[in-house]
């Protein structure tokens, strides 16, 4: 009886020891079995939406951005639409930067170049505003383009670039009506000289009113409206 329990009691003890291990094995992998119970069978991605942008609406151009272009444009048939923009542009932003009328400085490039780039006076002026290189080195200096302010790096032919005629010409044009307080004046002299004006006004002698005339009625023309004034 006593071999027979202690048989009884191995035999006991080997069971014991397998559900221990059954019991281990369980706790480890029915969570594990659970949760894959709860997933689903293939886990999808969303994939993020390609987003196309809206096309963004471009506001259309100022209205007097808008005549400055015309006007050029109805003079400058020939070049690209993007120069008669670039000059368009610029005319309004520096008009606009010295308290100067655009259709003012449109028709003073009117009376003097027909808007032409490189035409050349027998003075030697250059340009759509027609500036001797004399004056537009002393007016490099005073607006500042430190590029050019040296006499070695600028040449003349410099003046035939459009942009660069133009900041030159309305500060010129700017500073000689700020100087001489008349409008008549400061286009006599941008026409003759500032010295030659102001020594006849000085001395009060007859100052030669054809230029301004001139001026002042393709102004007219186009304050009213029109994109050419009438040849004289």
């Amino acid at each position: 009886m006593e071999k027979r329990h202690k048989t009884t009691l191995a035999r006991t003890l080997t069971l014991t020891i397998v559900c221990t291990k059954l019991a281990l094995v369980g706790a480890l992998f029915i969570p594990f079995l659970l949760t894959m119970e709860y997933r689903p069978q293939r886990e999808t991605v969303a994939e993020s939406p390609v987003l196309i942008p809206a096309p963004v609406a471009q506001k259309p151009p100022p209205r007097e951005l808008m005549r400055i272009y015309s006007i050029v444009r109805s003079h400058r048939p020939d070049i690209t639409e993007a120069e008669a923009w670039e000059i368009s542009e610029v005319i309004l932003e520096e008009s606009s930067g010295y308290g100067l009328d655009p259709m003012l400085v449109l028709a003073v490039i009117d009376v003097e170049s027909k808007f032409q780039y490189e035409a050349v006076s027998p003075a030697g002026a250059r340009g759509i505003m027609q500036i001797l290189p004399y004056v537009a080195q002393s007016l490099v200096q005073k607006i500042g383009l430190h590029q050019l302010s040296h006499s070695k790096s600028f040449r003349p032919e410099f003046l035939d670039d459009p942009v660069l005629n133009i900041k030159l010409g309305v500060y010129y044009l700017h500073d000689l009506k700020k100087n001489f307080r008349n409008l008549t004046h400061a286009l006599t002299a941008y026409n003759m000289g500032p010295t030659e004006t102001k020594n006849r006004l000085e001395n009060d002698l007859e100052i030669p009113e054809e230029y301004s005339t001139l001026v002042l009625a393709a102004y007219r023309q186009y304050k009213s409206g029109k994109t050419k004034p009438p040849t004289f």
